[in-house]
């Protein structure tokens, strides 16, 4: 028994380790010949590149892994039926169960580790690939400094949140924003409104600006306007130009300490919660992903080809994704709840599972 079990995870790892191998290469590729004119006439070092490239594999690796895992696990299952194995080994009394808890457990194994790399790599390297890229890839990067971004949300230093309705690049310039900072017990204790705010010589200049101070969440005393204010702050035009990022930077309980603020400094927060479910939700992917591919693979006749097997693999995982993006984007305008949304398409492909597995038994 142990040796079978053995054959058919080294079966399952080949595939596997080469569909990584692949797709992370071919995006690589794609992603060079897309920025091949920015890279040739800012004349990147080869070593720059490399460092680049480097920094975004643990965002391909979580990103890709769902559909690595269902072509590795139906390429190999299918190779197994059509070579009668899956026949073999029932013949000699083997549980086909067994056999399938061992794509069942790899399935967990891969949902940790993208849980890890999400949580502990992919904020530290992308971040990095991204300063990389605004660094070396200078055509790009004058092109970045003509946008004007707009809708921000800020987790900044001191327990503070920037509302920023929108931010010049260029002229390094904030249009109607709100800061809100809380104190220890997650109350807003002091809250500064702005027309403008403009950064000039290291500092934030904030004009037409009323502060408002509170104790235990109800207002301490009347607004104080200023015409012009210097704002004491850590946050700097860079961290403005990153705020986008930020809730994918974020850890698990980083993200969901700032949902809770934002809700209790009383903005809205659906945007933040359907990104910390799915901190959670995606990387179970990899285990739902498998646990619909067993079943759905083991009920094919044996005398379908590979190809057709590699097809529906493809037609399924991007299935699972374009659900996913469509429930995100629903969660994220607030049409659905943010936990269902983040959740709801790992519950339709885990019951489609449990109804292949149960046609299976019968």
């Amino acid at each position: 028994m142990k040796i079978i079990k053995e054959y058919v995870l080294g079966e399952f790892l080949k595939p596997l380790i080469g569909c990584f191998v692949l797709f992370i290469s071919l995006f690589w590729i794609i992603d060079l010949f897309d920025h091949l004119d920015e890279i040739v006439k800012a004349k990147v070092p080869l070593f720059v590149l490399c460092d680049y490239y480097f920094s975004l594999t643990p965002f391909i690796f979580v990103n890709i892994s769902p559909i690595i895992i269902i072509l590795a696990t139906i390429f190999t299952l299918s190779s197994l039926n059509r070579h009668n194995e899956i026949m073999a080994i029932k013949a000699i009394g083997i549980n086909l169960w067994s056999i399938v808890w061992i794509f069942l457990t790899f399935g967990i194994i891969m949902s940790v580790a993208s849980f890890a790399v999400n949580e502990l790599v992919k904020p530290e390297s992308y971040l990095h690939s991204v300063n990389l890229k605004e660094e070396y890839f200078k055509p790009s990067a004058d092109k970045e400094k003509n946008k004007i971004m707009k809708d921000i949300t800020l987790y900044g230093s001191h327990n503070r949140i920037f509302v920023i309705n929108s931010y010049d690049v260029k002229r390094q310039q904030l249009n109607n924003i709100i800061i809100s900072e809380s104190d220890a017990a997650n109350q807003i204790s002091k809250q500064i409104a702005a027309k403008r705010a403009q950064w000039v010589e290291g500092f934030w200049i904030f004009y037409d600006c009323i502060i408002s101070e509170y104790e235990n969440g109800k207002l301490k005393s009347e607004p104080a306007h200023y015409a012009e204010k210097v704002i004491l702050m850590d946050e700097k035009p860079k961290d403005i130009e990153h705020a986008n990022l930020q809730p994918e930077l974020m850890s698990y309980w980083q993200l969901k300490k700032y949902a809770r603020r934002l809700i209790n400094s009383g903005f809205k927060a659906d945007k933040e919660l359907v990104t910390f479910y799915s901190k959670l939700a995606y990387p179970l992917a990899n285990f739902i992903i498998i646990f619909f591919a067993v079943p759905f693979t083991l009920t094919r006749s044996r005398s379908e080809n590979l190809f057709l097997g590699i097809t529906t693999s493809i037609v399924i995982s991007f299935s699972y994704w374009g659900i996913n993006a469509v429930c995100l984007s629903l969660g994220k305008i607030g049409s659905i709840p943010p936990m269902l949304a983040a959740w709801l398409t790992n519950i339709i492909f885990l019951f489609i599972g449990i109804g292949l597995i149960e046609s299976i038994k019968k």
